[in-house]
């Protein structure tokens, strides 16, 4: 069987497309210009390169983030689907990874999600790709000056991988603030223990960023997971929050932006207590 330059550079890594050569032969009819974006990424197929052979369409997604729309390619057996997303109407985006599972979700205003699953030992060009995307939708305000008197929240050992994302992300945005540190609960329902882990939430004029697991709330010891949700502020259209109606002191933030709805979950404190709409 007669390789491809595809097939012998197939892997599971997500490479960055910088000319016409360097597209997926299933994608090279859709008339993309990766010189014409400000960033292309094409996604591999999730099997191992013993399985693939050089007639396979071995990628099963291409990104390409241009001047005004982000545009996924979507591969559906031997062809293929698009989707556009207008940078204006982004509402959140959500990357997390648990061992070498990766999601990127990105929420838009006007209904269903957009997914794209990744090898999750390739998550540096996923950073890369929300960084842009940020950049494109963030108004153009500099960020402020770093808080002098900042220090870390305080999280148990279980939870020490959340603040090593937080010191991380206040090192390369020192102008983001803490709003709230959600501590590790351990909650009870039906005699069933349940876990919400620990979260961090900081922000500025612009966004709030929250690092979390991927999950809200899970059996005891499943801590694998980090993510990382960033909300637009410009974008949200309604704010508040509730108590859980199954866990005793549990707040759940509800963020409405459009068509798109993200509960958080956090510990009671002023930061949830102040988005509780009045009795009155």
């Amino acid at each position: 069987m007669r390789s491809t330059a595809e097939f012998d550079a197939f892997g599971p890594w997500i490479d960055e497309v910088t000319d016409v050569d360097g597209l997926p032969r299933l994608y090279r009819d859709a008339g993309l210009d990766p010189l014409a974006h400000r960033l292309v990424l094409k996604v591999p197929r999730d099997i191992e390169r013993r399985n693939a052979n050089p007639h396979m369409h071995l990628y099963d997604y291409l990104i390409a983030v241009g001047d005004e729309i982000l545009t996924v390619l979507i591969r559906h057996e031997d062809t293929y689907g698009t989707a556009r997303i207008p940078f204006d109407r982004i509402a959140a985006i959500r990357d997390s990874v648990r061992l070498l599972n990766g999601q990127l979700t990105i929420h838009t205003l006007d209904g269903p999600a957009l997914t794209i699953p990744y090898n999750g030992s390739a998550g540096a060009p996923v950073r890369d790709l929300i960084r842009v995307l940020r950049e494109v939708y963030l108004p153009a305000a500099p960020p402020g000056p770093a808080d002098p008197y900042r220090v870390d929240p305080h999280v148990g050992p279980e939870d020490i991988g959340l603040l090593t994302d937080y010191r991380r992300l206040i090192d390369r945005e020192p102008g983001m603030r803490l709003l709230n540190v959600s501590y590790r609960q351990h909650l009870r329902h039906r005699m069933r223990l349940v876990v919400m882990p620990a979260s961090i939430i900081v922000g500025d004029d612009r966004e709030w960023q929250i690092i979390h697991r991927r999950d809200w709330f899970t059996g005891p010891g499943d801590d694998l997971s980090l993510a990382r949700t960033v909300l637009p502020r410009a974008r949200i259209g309604n704010l508040r929050a509730r108590p859980h109606e199954r866990y005793q002191h549990v707040h759940v933030i509800t963020v409405g932006s459009g068509a798109t709805t993200l509960e958080i979950p956090v510990v009671p404190g002023p930061f949830s207590e102040a988005l509780i709409p009045s009795a009155g």
